[in-house]
């Protein structure tokens, strides 16, 4: 798979991660209101990413910046980067649909 093509499909894994995140925000903003969500970060400080929030936005704004930052002439660079960008969208995708099945329960 080229380059480019790598970068269309972690462009579209970001567009469904981020509608769910905006979706999963909502949710815990309810949960809050309602004094049932009290942790202070949703990914532990040794997990992939740099940030540390209570919400899931703060996480796909930073995967986007990775991916922004992918999309350079720099092969070496988009190799450096690319095994961490696939880390947290599988990080983001099953923490996401964790939440929603235990939203449900």
């Amino acid at each position: 798979m080229s380059q480019e093509n790598v970068i269309k499909q972690l462009q579209e894994n970001l567009k469904i991660i981020y509608h769910k995140a905006v979706d999963a925000d909502k949710q815990l903003e309810l949960l809050r209101q309602q004094e049932k969500a009290g942790f202070v970060q949703i990914f532990t400080g040794d997990s992939a990413f740099k940030n540390h929030s209570s919400t899931f936005l703060p996480y796909v704004e930073e995967l986007a910046a990775d991916l922004q930052e992918i999309q350079t002439d720099n092969e070496e660079h988009y190799k450096t980067l690319l095994p961490a960008i696939v880390v947290k969208i599988e990080l983001l995708f099953k923490t996401l649909s964790s939440f929603k099945i235990n939203l449900k329960d």
